[in-house]
């Protein structure tokens, strides 16, 4: 079975051309970044996370962001990841459709915290850089994992759910 990080393959680039997925290795924890050029709160909120990306990893690489591309064109793609710390995964890259999918992604900016594993830490945190700052990437190490199909299981039955 394929792991989390093969599953980028030779797909992966930066502003600078291809690279492979040893930065991904080397992070405690990862960002998917599903964005485009075109989209207006993308463009807003690229340079927020940029920041945060920064200043996370100001003492050493802790944090890896994949930008996730809906750009129309690769010239687009090109332009917007120019603007970018991190890598991206390759222009029209058939494993940007499959991630799409497996984050249930239906509308942009959207960055889901994974682990290295392929865990999901956060499925919406977007709103935990902007409101956060980067006390979120301390609650993301420290999060407890969970089964998502126990949770699904728990909520779906209809009896109330209390968390500790």
């Amino acid at each position: 079975m394929e792991s989390f990080l093969e599953s980028f393959g030779n797909d992966l680039v930066s502003k600078n051309g291809a690279v492979y997925n040893y930065s991904l290795k080397s992070a405690q924890l990862i960002g998917i970044y599903f964005s485009a050029h075109w989209c207006p709160p993308c463009r807003g909120f690229t340079p927020v996370l940029a920041q945060f990306y920064n200043t996370v990893n100001a003492n050493g690489k802790v944090f890896e962001v994949v930008f996730v591309s809906s750009d129309s064109d690769q010239k687009s793609f090109n332009s917007y990841l120019s603007e970018m710390p991190w890598i991206a995964v390759n222009f029209g890259a058939q494993v940007i459709e499959d991630l799409g999918d497996k984050y249930k992604v239906s509308g942009i900016p959207r960055l889901v915290i994974v682990r290295t594993d392929g865990t999901i830490v956060s499925d919406n945190a977007r709103s935990d850089v902007v409101n956060k700052k980067e006390a979120a990437f301390s609650e993301w190490l420290n999060k407890k994992e969970f089964d998502p199909a126990l949770w699904q299981q728990l909520t779906s039955s209809g009896q109330s759910v209390k968390v500790k």
